[in-house]
């Protein structure tokens, strides 16, 4: 009796370190499997997100590539409608697993310009993701999910319309100086669009080298004024007052050429010429056939700019505070109270300035100053709508 109990026993043993072993055994396999197939990888000292599982259902193809190809579709649409530039900050990405891979999926956020709903953008990206065979799978308080299928989202973009007091800073007559002058605009680093006069020294070497720098470029085209002379030379392009149709808008197009990076046009004098509808009709239907939009520097009450432009579909916008007319730092400082005043009190304001030393210094020393009270800057194509 006392034998067959010992038996018993024994068998027991075996049998509990048997499955002891094949437990083991499994966990080192499901370990193995998650190690090679499954895991992030990671860099000593810097660990790595954890990855978000997602389905892909019907979906074919090298998920990580397809993926990289429609954020490149994307961005170069918006590009094309002049907004990758609005981009508020670095993009960010995340793990996750697709089809038993680790990828990287992106997250961008935009301002959202005036001229734009969600929908349109929606409506144009949506147009860009098909391409691949992908498109919008959410739309919703805007956020745009893009994907293959409903199951994942590989690219999220978000575009807001900012509640802040907004103020676009216009620095006129770009073309003619580098220098110091250059120097403290750069330091602004905030949003600011300047306007080239073409044709002239630095015009389109300064056009070439401002996207990077942040700055937006405009066309600053010479119009007639009741100014004595040309001021600054003689310009190779300038708008007269009954000027024919032709050669209207053979000057525009040639001023735009002149300028790359080039998305808008605001007026260089101008209180003869922007009096004249014909004129600024031609300008508009230059305008248009670019998708480019105007500022109406407001140079005289007369001026047409704003009507025209609105019956030619082209979107717009028109100057609130000339800034230096008056050209010392206080006075400066005072109509910078003015613009930003005014944005306070209607949501957005336009000002103007000169690319003078001077000026700009004065402007550096005061956007920081406006930034830290809330205020935010933006360019001139935020600006204009269409009507």
């Amino acid at each position: 009796m006392r034998f067959i109990q010992g038996r018993e026993k024994g068998s027991v043993t075996t049998f509990l370190v048997s499955a002891l072993a094949v437990l083991l055994a499994v966990g080192l396999v499901s370990w193995l499997l998650w190690r090679f197939l499954g895991a992030p990888s990671r860099s000593p000292g810097n660990p790595t997100a954890q990855p978000t599982p997602a389905q892909s259902g019907s979906f074919k193809g090298d998920p990580s590539a397809r993926t990289e190809d429609l954020l490149k579709n994307l961005n170069q649409k918006l590009e094309s409608l002049n907004l990758l530039k609005l981009i508020t900050r670095e993009v960010s990405s995340r793990p996750a697993t697709v089809q038993g891979r680790i990828i990287s999926t992106y997250h961008e956020e935009f301002r959202l310009p005036l001229r734009y709903s969600l929908s349109q953008i929606a409506e144009q990206l949506n147009g860009a993701a098909k391409a691949l065979g992908a498109g919008v799978t959410s739309n919703k308080k805007g956020l745009l999910s893009f994907g293959f299928t409903a199951e994942w989202t590989p690219v999220e973009m978000v575009f807001e319309r900012s509640s802040k007091p907004q103020v676009c800073l216009i620095i006129d007559d770009g073309g003619y100086q580098r220098g110091e002058a250059l120097e403290h605009l750069y330091a602004f680093k905030v949003p600011v669009t300047v306007a080239i006069i073409p044709g002239v020294e630095f015009s389109r070497s300064l056009a070439e080298e401002f996207p990077a720098h942040g700055v937006e470029v405009m066309c600053h085209m010479p119009m007639e004024g009741h100014e004595k002379g040309a001021v600054g030379g003689d310009y190779q392009e300038l708008l007269k007052k009954g000027m024919g149709s032709a050669l209207a808008r053979t000057k525009v197009e040639k001023a735009l050429e002149d300028l790359p990076n080039c998305r808008g046009l605001n007026n260089h004098m101008g209180s003869v010429a922007t009096t004249d509808p014909e004129l600024m009709w031609d300008v508009c239907q230059v305008l248009k056939e670019k998708d480019f939009f105007i500022i109406d520097s407001r140079t005289t009450a007369e001026s047409l700019v704003e009507p025209v432009a609105r019956k030619a579909g082209v979107p717009v916008a028109h100057r609130d505070v000339f800034l230096d007319n008056v050209e010392t730092p206080e006075a400066i400082l005072k109509q910078m109270d003015q613009l930003v005043r005014r944005a306070r009190r209607r949501g957005v304001a336009v000002g103007i300035g000169h690319f003078k030393t001077k000026t700009l210094k004065t402007l550096e020393e005061a956007v920081g100053r406006f930034k830290e009270q809330g205020i935010q800057f933006v360019y001139a194509s935020e600006v204009v709508k269409d009507y």
